[in-house]
């Protein structure tokens, strides 16, 4: 029988990275912005701090390619954004470059530890195909222990499920 389909949960991993996502994208403006953790563990950023919750300061670097808001307003021409300022984000702190590395390192792992779940699910619903193909009288145990024939429906719909498992962790 083809085990369940993996589960598409949010991870830890992704969590991080889309926040040091919003902490890195938070450098193209040169306004502060404030981070805090509510009651329920949720990371907040916002341009203002929170009236009940002390929180931790986060200047935004300025982003060089765009006037600041004072050059803006003393040049007549309105200055828009290059494709330039995206493809050239500023420069990672060490710190953020040690989390980027942290994060990358530990997809792979990730990565890898799929392709090896994948694998295995691979050859068990090759396994279930091929027993279930071979005989079309089975019998099967019951959780209780006791044996019974399965049907020719039953036979059928694992059939199919054991195909679906195949499509879904050997072609990829």
């Amino acid at each position: 029988m083809p085990s369940p389909p993996l589960k598409t949960r949010p991870s830890l991993l992704q969590h991080v990275a889309a926040a040091l996502l919003a902490a890195l994208s938070a450098a193209s403006v040169d306004a502060d912005t404030y981070r805090w953790v509510d009651d329920e563990g949720i990371v907040n950023f916002a341009e203002r701090a929170p009236r009940d919750i002390p929180p931790e300061r986060v200047t935004r670097l300025q982003d060089h390619s765009a006037p600041s808001r004072t050059e803006a307003s003393a040049s007549s021409e309105t200055s828009q954004p290059t494709l330039d300022s995206a493809a050239n984000p500023p420069p990672l702190s060490d710190r953020q470059q040690t989390l980027l590395n942290d994060l990358q390192a530990a997809e792979q792992v990730r990565q890898s530890q799929i392709a090896d779940i994948r694998a295995e699910n691979c050859a068990r619903a090759q396994r279930v195909l091929a027993n279930l193909t071979a005989r079309t009288r089975l019998r099967v145990r019951n959780a209780d222990g006791t044996e019974r024939a399965m049907g020719e429906d039953e036979r059928q719909q694992k059939i199919s499920a054991a195909r679906q498992g195949i499509v879904a962790n050997c072609n990829s």
